[in-house]
C-alpha cells in the first residue's frame, strides 16, 4: 500500500480504531468466548501492523491457474491474471491497489464492515489491515480455473491480511487460499485475518482455505458471506496450525433460493486450542444450507465447535442442517460441540447432529493383525475419518490444494 492512501480509507481506519480503543478484549463471560480464555496471552505486545507497498495489479500471465497473488511478510511479491479474463473485466489485485483505484464499490463495502464490528478483533483488523487481495468477476463471466492466493507471514508482531471477493450476477469462480507462517520467532505472530464474500444473484463460488501457521502463532479469522437470489456458495476450511485458533464464518442467505455449504476439517495436537464457530443465517425464503465439520484431537489438545442455524421470520421453506464430529485420539484431549437452532418461522426443516468418539479397538486390531504397525494402523483410520469429507470436495478447488491438506493430516496423524 502506498503512503497516499485515499482519505476515505484513512477515515474508516480512524473510526475502526476508535471502536477498538473503546472496546475490551473478549472474556469468558461472553457465550461465544466462554471456552476460549485470552487471559494467558499478552495481546497488546503484538503491536500494530506496518503498512507496506502493496500495489500488485496482476499484469503478468499465470501458469495453470486463472490468476494468482502471493504475499510475503505483508508485501505482494507476485501477481498474475490471464489476459483473456482481464479483457472480460475480471480484476485480481492486491487490496491496497484496489483501495487506491476502486473507490466504488470498496468504500461502501468497508462502510458495511464498520457496521459489522462486534468485538475488539474485528475493529482491530479493520483499523490495521496491511495487505490482502481483491477479486472481482463481472456479471455472466464463468471462470473454470481457480484463483490462487498465498500469504506467507514471517517475523514477529501483528499480521492482518484481508480478502474481498465480489461476484456479479451469474458469475462463477473458484478461489484457493493458503496462509502459512515461517521464521516467526520465539513467540510467533498474531494473525488477525478477515474475509468478505459478496455474491450476486445466481452466482457460484467455491472457496477453499488452508491455515498452516507454525505451532507458536495465534490465529483469529472472521469471515462474512452474503448470498443473493439463487446463489451457491461452497466454503471449505482446513485448520492445521497455530497454538490458539479462533475462527468464525457468518453466512447470510439474503436472497431467495440461495444455497450454502460450509465444510471444515481440523487437527488439534497437544498444546493446541481450536475454537470454530459457524452461523447459517437464513433471511429469505427457500434457502438451503449445510455445515459439516470434523476434527481430530490428540492428547493435550482442546477443540470447540459452535454452530448456529438462525432462521428469520420471513425465511419460510428453509432447509438447514448442521453436523459436527470429533475424534478423540488420546488421554487429556477434549472436544466441546455446541450446535444451536434459533428458528423464527414454522415452515422450515432444520436439524443438527453431533458425535464424539474414539478409534475403534476392533478396527485397530484388524489392521495390526494384517501386518500394520500400531502407528500405521492409527494413521490409516484417522485419514479415513477425514476422507469422506475431503473426497466429497470438488476437484475444481484444485487438486494440489487438497493433496497438500491430505499430506498435512498424514503428518499430524
Amino acid at each position: 500500500m502506498s503512503n497516499a492512501e485515499p482519505a476515505w480509507m484513512e477515515d474508516i481506519r480512524s473510526r475502526a480504531r476508535e471502536q477498538f480503543e473503546s472496546m475490551p478484549w473478549p472474556t469468558t463471560s461472553q457465550e461465544e468466548w466462554r471456552r476460549t480464555d485470552l487471559a494467558p496471552y499478552d495481546l497488546g505486545s503484538y503491536g500494530s501492523s506496518v503498512p507496506k507497498p502493496d500495489a500488485c495489479y496482476g499484469e503478468s500471465e499465470p501458469a495453470g491457474v486463472a490468476g494468482q497473488l502471493r504475499f510475503e511478510a505483508g508485501g505482494c511479491v507476485d501477481s498474475a491474471l490471464a489476459s483473456a479474463l482481464r479483457e472480460r473485466g475480471v480484476r485480481l489485485l492486491s487490496l491496497g491497489a484496489a483501495v487506491e483505484s476502486l473507490e466504488t464499490p470498496l468504500k461502501g463495502l468497508f462502510e458495511e464492515s464498520l457496521g459489522k464490528i462486534d468485538d475488539r478483533f474485528a475493529a482491530w483488523q479493520l483499523a490495521e489491515w496491511q495487505t490482502g487481495a481483491f477479486l472481482y468477476v463481472p456479471d455472466g463471466v464463468e471462470v473454470a480455473e481457480p484463483f490462487l492466493i498465498e500469504l506467507e507471514a514471517a517475523g514477529t508482531g501483528l499480521s492482518a491480511p484481508r480478502i474481498v471477493v465480489i461476484l456479479g450476477t451469474g458469475a462463477r469462480a473458484t478461489v484457493v487460499e493458503r496462509i502459512v507462517g515461517t521464521d516467526t520467532g520465539r513467540d510467533g505472530i498474531l494473525c488477525n485475518a478477515a474475509l468478505d464474500l459478496h455474491l450476486g444473484d445466481a452466482s457460484n463460488l467455491l472457496y477453499c482455505e488452508a491455515q498452516e501457521l507454525d505451532a507458536k502463532s495465534l490465529y483469529f479469522r472472521r469471515a462474512w458471506a452474503e448470498l443473493g437470489r439463487d446463489t451457491t456458495l461452497r466454503h471449505f476450511t482446513a485448520q492445521l496450525g497455530g497454538r490458539l485458533v479462533k475462527t468464525k464464518i457468518d453466512c447470510a442467505l439474503a436472497g431467495q433460493g440461495s444455497d450454502a455449504r460450509l465444510d471444515g476439517a481440523y487437527f488439534c495436537s497437544g498444546g493446541q486450542h481450536v475454537d470454530i464457530r459457524t452461523v447459517q443465517r437464513h433471511l429469505s425464503p427457500k434457502g438451503t444450507s449445510r455445515a459439516n465439520y470434523r476434527g481430530a484431537i490428540d492428547s493435550g489438545g482442546n477443540a470447540v465447535f459452535q454452530g448456529l442455524i438462525e432462521v428469520g421470520e420471513g425465511a419460510s421453506g428453509t432447509d438447514a442442517y448442521l453436523a459436527s464430529k470429533s475424534l478423540i485420539l488420546g488421554d487429556g484431549a477434549r472436544a466441546d460441540s455446541l450446535p444451536t437452532l434459533k428458528i423464527g418461522n414454522n415452515d422450515v426443516r432444520c436439524s443438527h447432529g453431533s458425535t464424539t468418539g474414539r478409534l475403534s479397538d476392533e478396527e485397530l486390531f484388524y489392521l495390526e493383525s494384517r501386518g500394520f504397525s500400531p502407528e500405521d494402523a492409527r494413521e490409516m483410520l484417522v485419514i479415513g475419518y477425514f476422507e469422506d469429507l475431503l473426497g466429497s470436495t470438488p476437484t475444481s478447488y484444485g487438486g494440489p490444494a487438497l493433496e497438500r491438506i491430505r499430506h498435512r493430516l498424514h503428518r499430524a496423524a
